[in-house]
């Protein structure tokens, strides 16, 4: 399944605008914090939560205990669960995109989320906005693939060139994604979606298997599990090989460049 940018359901709360979307047992989140910065905000609470996200503009100061660590526009980021309390806070205008693992069965309702403080917008309140990536893109019929390992999942930058992708095998493994360039198709063993810019997407574990497929460049972010890579179902011959044995980790939070 996928999710257009303008399918987000939009809701504020202490000034940040949050669009977001459910997919299966992950939630895909898009946060704006205005230009006055995110004192007294929901962004500064404190949290042992894990998060898997993107900083798109402004940038962001990881905070726990004394250990302060900036983390820039165009950078993926992750927090283990389960460490020392940690927060999160910007002195200005700041754009960030999450994965967050959800209960199966968390109310998201309007009455629900209304309850919970937020108020429930329209979707033309939130800005279409995605990480910016490098310009260096694949060749024809060639997918460049880099990794990082983040705990139980694996986040990914593929870039693929024109006509690139329909000769791969057919895959089992769960993926959450992000179009960050061009478009794509993703083509189940039943059927075919195609995706653009901004969409968001998350391919269940299968059968039916699937394969991820550009007639233009184009590039995307995923998450994988760990697990997906070690098992023995069915499995993208171009990512076979790429589980990186450790991310780049610093006291508490991995940090990648994604540009």
């Amino acid at each position: 399944m996928h999710v257009a940018p303008d399918g987000l359901k939009t809701v504020r709360q202490d000034g940040i605008i949050l669009g977001f979307a459910m997919l299966g047992p992950m939630a895909y989140v898009l946060a704006e914090v205005p230009s006055t910065g995110s004192s007294g905000t929901s962004l500064e609470r404190p949290c042992d939560r894990a998060h898997w996200g993107f900083v798109i503009d402004g940038e962001m100061t990881f905070v726990s205990g004394r250990r302060r660590q900036a983390i820039q526009s165009g950078r993926a980021f992750h927090v283990p669960a389960g460490g020392p309390m940690h927060r999160f806070e910007t002195a200005g205008r700041l754009v960030l995109a999450a994965f967050q693992p959800v209960e199966a069965e968390l109310d998201v309702s309007d009455a629900r989320l209304i309850e919970q403080g937020f108020e429930v917008l329209s979707a033309s309140s939130r800005p279409t906005v995605v990480p910016a990536v490098s310009a260096d893109l694949a060749g024809p019929g060639e997918i460049k693939v880099e990794t990082w390992r983040m705990s139980s999942y694996v986040m990914t930058r593929v870039r693929m060139g024109e006509r690139s992708g329909y000769t791969s095998g057919w895959c089992d493994a769960p993926h959450w994604g992000l179009v960050t360039r061009g478009r794509l198709a993703i083509e189940w063993e039943h059927d075919v979606e195609i995706l653009s810019k901004g969409d968001i997407f998350h391919c269940p574990a299968g059968p039916p298997g699937h394969r991820i497929e550009a007639a233009d460049p184009a590039a995307f972010l995923d998450l994988t599990p760990v697990a997906a890579f070690e098992a023995d179902g069915r499995f993208a011959d171009w990512r076979r090989g790429t589980l990186p044995t450790t991310g780049t980790r610093t006291r508490g939070i991995a940090v990648a460049a994604l540009g």
